[in-house]
């Protein structure tokens, strides 16, 4: 039997037995002030009932699993966003959409974990990927070019968060001692591809992470939809 997801369940069904005391909304709020004060993993049901003052078996009236809890999570999380402005140019506002999803990452860690066990397609998201791709109606290319656009950025701008939540290795500081490692390894002439490949590689003055980071994004765009 395939497990539906909670969004194709309504609130009478998914629940049973007595009314509940509880909403999926009340639920919800509570797992994230849960995860924001101690992360992803301190969410258990049992958890989540405590916040409530509730006991467990009351979350399972409205959910089946935690995978449904995570599921409302992420995508309460996403009524966070704020799509860029249209300027007009609209490979620039689609590089800036996902820089400011990064921002958003970057002040939930927990989301960037929860991220990495499932996909996210609640309604905020799927209002998020339908503005994008109306960012792109203007294109020639097929739709599902335009999907395939969407989900390249969207792994990498995930992956860029996931290494930083691992550890700030792509903060400022580490590129640019990243970069003069790599220097003095290449500076012998014992690796000249590699010094060769890295020859303007790095942090320019007055350029940041971010600013690479969006440097990438365009080409990413620009190379799954090419300018006519």
């Amino acid at each position: 039997m395939v497990h539906e997801l909670i969004w194709m369940r309504s609130v009478a069904a998914a629940t049973t037995g007595r009314p509940a005391e509880l909403s999926r909304e009340q639920i919800t709020a509570a797992a994230i002030r849960v995860a924001d004060a101690d992360g992803l993993a301190a969410v258990t049901m049992r958890r989540v009932a405590i916040e409530l003052g509730a006991g467990a078996a009351s979350l399972y009236r409205h959910l089946s699993t935690r995978d449904d809890l995570l599921d409302l999570m992420i995508d309460d999380a996403f009524g966070q966003y704020e799509p860029a402005p249209d300027t007009g140019d609209w490979r620039a506002d689609v590089v800036v959409d996902y820089l400011r999803r990064l921002t958003l990452l970057r002040g939930r860690p927990w989301l960037i974990d929860a991220l990495g066990l499932r996909p996210g397609l609640g309604p905020r998201v799927v209002t998020i990927v339908d503005g994008i791709l109306a960012r792109m109606a203007g294109h020639p290319a097929a739709a599902s070019a335009k999907m395939e656009a969407v989900g390249t950025l969207t792994g990498i701008v995930q992956m860029h968060a996931q290494q930083e939540r691992r550890g700030g290795v792509l903060d400022d500081d580490f590129a640019v001692a990243q970069a003069r490692y790599l220097q003095h390894m290449t500076s012998n002439g014992s690796y000249p591809h590699l010094a060769a490949a890295l020859a303007g590689v790095g942090l320019a003055p007055g350029h940041s992470v971010d600013d690479r980071l969006a440097r990438i994004l365009r080409l990413n765009l620009d190379g799954l939809l090419p300018q006519k």
